[in-house]
C-alpha cells in the first residue's frame, strides 16, 4: 500500500468530473488514528477492538490503495468510487479532467471543452485509420447542442442484420440533394398525410412491370374503394417495420 498525500493541493478529495463517476472519488472505511474504536461499525458498535486488529483492518482495506499528489494533477489506484465501483487507474487533473479505468471494466475520459483524436498521416487509403467497435451492445453519438456532422470522400451506412433496418428522423425538414438517387427495393412506399407532390423537370415515367398501373382519386367512387384500401394498407405495413426503430 501506497499513500501520499491523501488531499490535493487544496486541500480538498481528488476533484473529478460528476459525469465522468457519478460522484467525487472516495475511498471506504478510512479510520484514523484518532477515531473511537466504538465507532468502527464492521466490528460492531458493542464490540471491542484492539488497535493492532484495527490496524490489520485498515491494511487490509487498503492493502492495493495507491494515491499520489503531483502539481496539477493526481495519480490513483486501488480506491473505491460512488458510481463505478473500484478504480484500477485514475488520473485526474486539478481542473477536473480525467482518465478513468474501473475494474468491473468501463473507461471514462473527459475533458472541459473538446477532445481531438488526429491520426493516419502514414496511412494508405486502404487502411482504417481510427476504429470504435462494440461486441456487445450499442454505440451512440449525440450533440444535443449543436451539429452532428458525418463527412468522407462516400458515407456508408449500413444495417447488416437479416431483419435490420435504417431509420432516419427528423422534427421538420428532410433534404436530399444529389446529382442522382436511385432508389432500390423490393416493397416500397411513399405515403403523405397532406400534400404529395411528383414533380419531373424534363420526362416523368410511371411504369408497372406486371401489368397497367392504377391511379385513383378519393372522390372516385369506382376505383376509390379497391385503391385506397390497398394504399392504406401498405402505409400501415410500412410504418409496423419502423415501430421499433433504433432511434
Amino acid at each position: 500500500m501506497t499513500n501520499s498525500n491523501l488531499t490535493n493541493n487544496q486541500g480538498t478529495s481528488d476533484p473529478t468530473l460528476s459525469s465522468i463517476s457519478d460522484g467525487p472519488l472516495t475511498f471506504d472505511g478510512y479510520i484514523g488514528e484518532s477515531q473511537d474504536l466504538d465507532d468502527a461499525s464492521e466490528f460492531g458498535a458493542d464490540q471491542v477492538v484492539t488497535k493492532g486488529e484495527l490496524n490489520k483492518e485498515f491494511e487490509k482495506r487498503f492493502e492495493d490503495f495507491y494515491r499520489r499528489v503531483y502539481p496539477g494533477f493526481t495519480l490513483s489506484s486501488g480506491l473505491n468510487t460512488l458510481g463505478h465501483g473500484r478504480a484500477e487507474l485514475c488520473l485526474t487533473t486539478d481542473t477536473s479532467q480525467a482518465l478513468h479505468f474501473y475494474e468491473q471494466g468501463n473507461c471514462k475520459l473527459g475533458s472541459r471543452k473538446s477532445i481531438e483524436i488526429k491520426t493516419g498521416d502514414k496511412s494508405t487509403d486502404k487502411d482504417i485509420s481510427v476504429l470504435i467497435e462494440a461486441e456487445n451492445g450499442h454505440i451512440k453519438i449525440t450533440a444535443p447542442n449543436g451539429n452532428l456532422i458525418l463527412q468522407g470522400d462516400n458515407v456508408l451506412i449500413e444495417s447488416t442484420k437479416d431483419d435490420g433496418q435504417v431509420t432516419i428522423k427528423s422534427k421538420k425538414n428532410m433534404y436530399l440533394d444529389a446529382t442522382s438517387l436511385t432508389i432500390d427495393t423490393d416493397y416500397g412506399t411513399v405515403a403523405a398525410c397532406s400534400d404529395l407532390l411528383l414533380y419531373g423537370g424534363n420526362d416523368t415515367l410511371l411504369y408497372c412491370e406486371s401489368g397497367p398501373p392504377e391511379t385513383g382519386s378519393g372522390g372516385d367512387t369506382i376505383l376509390a374503394s379497391g385503391l385506397v384500401g390497398k394504399i392504406l394498407a401498405a402505409m400501415k405495413n410500412a410504418k409496423m417495420l419502423f415501430v421499433g426503430g433504433a432511434i
